[in-house]
């Protein structure tokens, strides 16, 4: 079939002569092909419209009503360049380009994308490799098909940081009390290396400077300028003192036990023994304690710095202003309550973290973290977290017990086959927050009552005849009633912000049990709770939407 193409300027007409074969669509393709248009768009209508007219003109030919090498012609195709569109986010921090395959015509090039977006105020965070791997891929794409990508990228304000505190002296970070090793790979659980110990004038915690910050920067161009971090004072235990030659370094006034605190440190001393039972009688000292033994049944270790005992403890008392290690078990009972109320035979208690292999029927109060190597079993649990194994080998079990955390739980397993009753309550945080706000509620409705009054009793002086003494004392009472009401506006507005709180606390919650979930399990946070009533894999359980759900470990 006789056919030949011309371009006029974006436009691709076809000139065919009639003969007596048929032409189609695809002849006409492959026509546009050859002639080197076949990524030109095709116009459709014209097309049908060709077919159509060739046809007929091919039907008067045979008919003799036309003579023979007619020829037709028509635009049956259009050249378009590729087309760009940019677009900047709301916020100002990325734009993306979207690039619509050129019909036969130019591609866009790097240049006209970064000279487009500045054109439209874009002079920040332009993504070099990314630019130009959007226009290679669109040069390369089918004509029409879309490719975007974001191109540039503005930088987020960070705030500097405050002064922080760098410990000098090996142990005192917080440890996940890691057994050392032996020949043979052997593991001693109650072999915590080498306790941390200090000389007089030996540094103890470095203070790093506040940083000043990175300003942010919109795409635009639009600096937002960074908060410069603050200095914070030292917080000096016993023990220590600021160098004389160096305000920034905190080192040791004794020979002793360092024990890090928020913004500072102290040195404790330190008392040892081998173990503690009848013979020894109780142990109280300020300092930091050392039991190279056990601690028997019925007896107390009362230290102010942290605790290390390398045994087990059966005594009915271990608290800590610090850390407490315990390289053994803890083995408690049940027992009658006492006038205290107290259950458990055997109570752990310590400011700071407690670190043990095996515990049972014990309460553990602990304003940090619990961590056991191996079982907890029915214990009574009062904690920031629980680890049950290692961090990065979660093998430990927890059976049984009510454990009332922060942050979550970690584990290997939860519950037991036996269904025996666990409850796991991250609501730690939250039940401050919960009790400021129904206090606010109170405060409100409080209010509310008094307003109430207040208006009656303006309402009846209003329908008393007018005197300027009336007048004045209706004036007062509206004062007051107003003063009321944006004191319960006010509480409304903390009421609505620590909601905002509430829930925050909520959504950082986490247990994640790497291995299986027992039936009898009882999950609560916030207000909801959760009975486990079968058997579940690997589980990651959170807060989300206002509801608790489980999800399969991946």
């Amino acid at each position: 079939m006789p056919m030949q193409f011309v371009r006029h300027d974006d436009l691709i007409e076809v000139q065919v002569s009639v003969n007596d074969l048929p032409i189609t669509l695809q002849q006409i393709r492959d026509g546009l092909n050859e002639a080197g248009f076949g990524r030109c768009q095709v116009i459709g209508d014209q097309v049908t419209n060709l077919i159509a007219d060739y046809e007929v003109i091919q039907s008067d030919i045979r008919l003799n009503k036309l003579p023979a090498g007619q020829k037709i012609s028509r635009r049956i195709a259009v050249r378009r360049n590729a087309e760009l569109k940019i677009s900047i986010a709301a916020d100002n921090m990325s734009v993306s380009a979207e690039i619509s395959g050129a019909w036969g015509g130019q591609p866009v090039s790097a240049n006209d994308l970064v000279k487009m977006a500045q054109e439209q105020g874009v002079s920040f965070g332009f993504q070099k490799e990314r630019i130009i791997n959007l226009v290679a891929a669109a040069s390369r794409a089918e004509p029409g098909v879309l490719t975007s990508a974001i191109i540039a990228v503005g930088r987020t304000m960070q705030p500097g940081q405050n002064a922080s505190f760098e410990p000098l002296v090996e142990g005192m970070t917080v440890r996940l009390n890691k057994p050392m090793a032996h020949e043979e790979e052997r593991i001693d659980l109650r072999d915590f290396g080498v306790i941390p110990s200090v000389h007089q004038g030996e540094g103890v915690v470095r203070r790093l400077p506040p940083t000043n910050g990175v300003d942010g920067v919109s795409v635009r161009g639009e600096i937002t300028p960074a908060q410069p971090g603050q200095n914070t004072e030292w917080q000096l235990g016993e023990g220590v003192e600021v160098s004389s030659i160096d305000p920034d370094l905190l080192v040791a006034a004794r020979d002793g036990m360092p024990r890090l605190l928020d913004a500072g440190a102290s040195v404790d001393e330190v008392y040892a023994i081998n173990k503690v039972d009848l013979s020894t009688g109780h142990v109280q000292f300020k300092g930091a304690v050392i039991v190279n033994g056990d601690v028997t049944e019925s007896m107390k270790v009362i230290a102010g710095g942290n605790i290390f005992i390398k045994g087990l403890v059966d005594g009915s008392l271990i608290e800590s202003g610090g850390e407490i290690s315990i390289g053994g078990a803890v083995i408690g009972h049940q027992m009658a309550p006492t006038a205290d109320g107290e259950t458990f035979s055997t109570v752990i208690r310590a400011k700071g973290d407690v670190k043990c292999n095996l515990a049972q029927y014990a309460r553990f109060e602990c304003g940090g973290d619990l961590q056991v190597m191996k079982q907890l079993n029915h214990c009574d649990v009062n904690a920031r977290s629980v680890l049950a194994g290692q961090a990065d080998k979660l093998t430990g079990k927890i059976v049984g017990g009510h454990y009332l955390l922060e942050l979550g739980l970690k584990a290997g397993v939860l519950g037991s086959p036996s269904e025996s009753t666990l409850i796991v309550d991250l609501n730690r945080r939250v039940l401050p927050v919960v009790e400021k706000q129904q206090a606010l509620r109170d405060n409100i409705q409080a209010i509310k009552r008094e307003m109430e009054e207040i208006r009656g009793m303006i309402e009846q002086m209003k329908s008393q005849d007018q005197n300027a003494a009336i007048q004045q004392q209706i004036k007062m009472f509206i004062e007051d009633f107003e003063a009321q009401k944006a004191i319960a506006l006010a509480m409304m507005t903390d009421v609505k912000a620590l909601e905002v709180e509430r829930q925050q606390l909520l959504d950082e919650t986490v247990i994640i049990v790497k291995q299986h979930i027992h039936a009898g399990v009882d999950i609560r946070i916030g207000s909801e709770s959760i009975p486990i009533k079968r058997d579940y894999g690997a589980t990651k359980i959170s807060y989300a939407d206002g509801q608790i759900k489980l999800d399969p470990l991946v």
